[in-house]
């Protein structure tokens, strides 16, 4: 039991986080290094949201982070 324990624990902690998010009412920066490629769109949208605009894909600035621009709709 006890081992059953830690290795749920262990897997717990290689679970994916959140992408990191950096950016401006502008601009953002989304690092998926400790997370999933698929979630960089979402995350953008929400940052660009708080800014009544919408996510556009602008490039790949390294293997980990995609870059969009947040244009209004």
């Amino acid at each position: 039991m006890r081992t059953i324990i830690i290795a749920a624990l262990l897997l717990a902690g290689c679970a994916a986080q959140p992408p990191r998010v950096t950016g401006t009412e502008h601009a953002v920066s989304v690092n998926w290094a400790n997370s999933e490629a698929a979630l960089t769109l979402p995350a953008a949208e929400a940052h660009c949201a708080k800014h009544g605009r919408h996510a556009q894909f602008a490039g790949k600035p390294n293997a980990f982070t995609d870059a969009f621009n947040c244009v209004k709709s």
